[in-house]
């Protein structure tokens, strides 16, 4: 940088796909870019064009956006896709919400570059479902070969995050993503799912993680995101976490017109899913006519469990570890490197992907002395 023109010297590098890039992911209009600069959106726009910001822009940029000068003057490697990837999200999300989810994974993978030269994560263990999917039971027979290729039985499943971490499957947090985006997968460097932290219900969490698997599993190469791939991938899920080979055996039989709902109470707690996954499923294996399921989501709106059911509370909200447990092994000079070469900085970590870094040796001294009081 030129301290007489503020303008980058000969030979340095600005790049405006990175700007546009860590504008995304931050989820900020080029309005509110501007507004950050003092300065036009139109300004804004010719920066993620062809205009170099000056010194002191750079420095406002990299603060706010949460990346260092070096992410801003390194070129952009390559790009996330929407195409590429599965969103479980409402209808209501827009091309918008989407692009900044999917540029927050692509600053994702730069972090995890580094990381993967450093530390061996399992090997993706599932293989792909490329039969045709003809009919629901396309659906059945890819779930009961994960289960079989996986070596599960057909019980419940303990922990459905833990379960996709061990056949390879990095899962990821994000703080402050959009409510109308519940989860998101990807099949690029290594299969990833993403979870919205904000929607903290633990029978949704562990369905949004098979609904993911289920896109992972079966639908490789195909776009998603129409109301056909997203029912694959519910039933998938659905197949998944409730066997047909033991679910129609333990469905509780109805009690004249009406549901048994203490079994059910029973079943959700075994099955870890919610009352709404049940009737479902009890439903598709013709358990129940349409009538008595119908009636069972008229009693579960009229008793306000539509977000959040009863017994919720006794469920384990999951968490992802295997990226933590990566990092844990991690002593501080080689996290540094990794954070230098992905130009991302500790708080963008820390507060976006829900990572705890490892802290620098003096400051751990530090802490010690100040909370011994010597």
């Amino acid at each position: 940088m030129d301290e007489r023109t503020q303008q980058l010297a000969f030979g340095e590098e600005f790049s405006p796909e990175k700007l546009r890039l860590a504008r995304c992911a931050a989820g900020l209009s080029l309005a509110e870019l501007g507004e950050l600069l003092g300065v036009s959106r139109q300004f804004a726009h010719k920066l993620e064009i062809n205009t170099v910001p000056n010194k002191a822009q750079i420095e406002v940029l990299s603060k706010a956006l949460g990346v260092t000068e070096g992410f801003l003057s390194s070129p952009r490697r390559g790009s996330v896709e929407l195409e590429q990837c599965h969103f479980r999200s409402l209808r209501s999300s827009t091309q918008t919400v989407k692009k900044s989810i999917a540029s927050q994974v692509e600053l994702f993978e730069l972090f995890l570059d580094g990381l993967e030269k450093e530390i061996d994560f399992p090997a993706v263990k599932f293989s792909t479902f490329d039969e045709t999917l003809l009919n629901h039971d396309s659906m059945e027979v890819a779930a009961e070969r994960f289960r079989r290729e996986q070596s599960i039985g057909i019980g419940p499943i303990a922990n459905m995050t833990r379960l996709v971490e061990s056949v390879g499957v990095l899962v990821v947090n994000l703080a402050d993503a959009d409510d109308r985006v519940d989860a998101f997968s990807l099949y690029n460097k290594r299969p990833l799912i993403v979870r919205n932290i904000a929607k903290e219900n633990p029978c949704r969490q562990r369905f949004d993680i098979a609904h993911e698997l289920g896109h992972l599993v079966m639908h490789q190469g195909i776009e998603t995101g129409c109301r056909t791939t997203e029912d694959q991938a519910n039933q998938f899920a659905s197949a998944l976490l409730m066997p047909r080979a033991s679910f129609a055996g333990e469905f509780p039989p109805m009690r004249g017109q009406y549901l048994n709902w203490s079994a059910l109470r029973e079943l959700k707690l075994r099955w870890k899913v919610s009352f709404k996954a049940l009737i479902y499923r009890a439903q598709t294996l013709n358990l129940i006519t349409q009538d008595q399921a119908r009636s069972g989501f008229t009693y579960l709106n009229r008793n306000g469990f539509t977000r959040r059911e009863e017994l919720d509370e006794q469920i384990e909200m999951e968490s992802p570890s295997l990226v933590q447990k990566a990092i844990e092994l991690l002593d501080h000079a080689t996290w540094r490197g990794i954070l230098k070469d992905s130009g991302l900085s500790d708080a963008l970590v820390i507060n976006r992907f829900m990572l705890q870094v490892p802290v620098a040796p003096l400051s751990l001294v530090k802490r010690t002395l100040d909370s011994t009081g010597y």
